[in-house]
């Protein structure tokens, strides 16, 4: 019986401490399960609570435009060859509207030729021109334009020294146009890199008969631009 009574007594010292801890804690009430799985299904991975991305605007207004750069005129008169005359080119430009605006532009190219004698003809060509020039999709990273130019042109022409004649100078006015366009690039805030391409036209030769030649000319320029200002 005593052997019986401390058996039952060990086996409460081994089973009352096993009960002890399997049974919940007083202190932190049991958690509802319901809840936690709703809240849980409730809850979007990260991906769902991301919000799609604005796209940034490539728009910008520039109130001034200035553009340099090199020019490269091919100049004909009919039934003559064409030459071909390398130099350069400055514009300004105000912007009335994002799409429209006023160009004013100066050109100068120059040719040296050799000839047999063993003097050289130095043609040269200078315009002054304005028009308007319009951007269809205004300004953006890419900007496309085109311009219709009219003005005044100066051409001049050097030819010699030819032994033993000397040399002589002639030079002539003339109204001329140009019509073309190009692309923008923009690369910075103020900067932009520009191509244009452009056909011109004048009457610069007078005929003995009082009647003038007409010249015509591809233009193809390349440059920078600098903005100033915003709209």
């Amino acid at each position: 019986m005593k052997k019986f009574a401390g058996l039952f007594a060990l086996l409460l010292l081994v089973v009352v401490p096993v009960v002890a801890q399997d049974a919940p804690s007083q202190d932190t009430p049991p958690q509802d399960t319901s809840q936690s799985s709703s809240s849980s299904s409730s809850q979007t991975t990260p991906e769902e609570n991301q919000k799609p991305e604005k796209k940034v605007s490539t728009l910008f207004s520039p109130k001034y435009e200035i553009s340099a750069g090199y020019s490269h005129r091919s100049f004909y008169t009919s039934g003559l060859p064409k030459v071909g005359m390398n130099g350069w080119y400055g514009s300004f430009t105000y912007d009335w509207k994002s799409w429209l605006a006023g160009e004013a532009e100066v050109q100068g190219v120059y040719k040296t030729i050799p000839v047999t004698e063993g003097g050289t003809e130095n043609p040269s060509l200078y315009t002054l021109l304005a028009g308007p020039q319009i951007y269809p999709f205004k300004h953006h990273k890419f900007s496309p334009f085109g311009h219709f130019l009219y003005g005044e042109g100066y051409y001049r022409l050097a030819i010699g020294p030819y032994d033993p004649f000397g040399s002589s100078l002639t030079t002539y006015f003339s109204h001329a146009w140009e019509g073309g366009g190009g692309l923008d690039v923009h690369i910075k805030p103020h900067w932009s890199v520009r191509g244009m391409f452009d056909y011109g036209s004048s009457h610069f030769h007078s005929g003995s008969s009082g009647s003038t030649t007409g010249q015509g000319s591809y233009r193809f320029a390349a440059g920078i631009v600098y903005y100033i200002g915003e709209r």
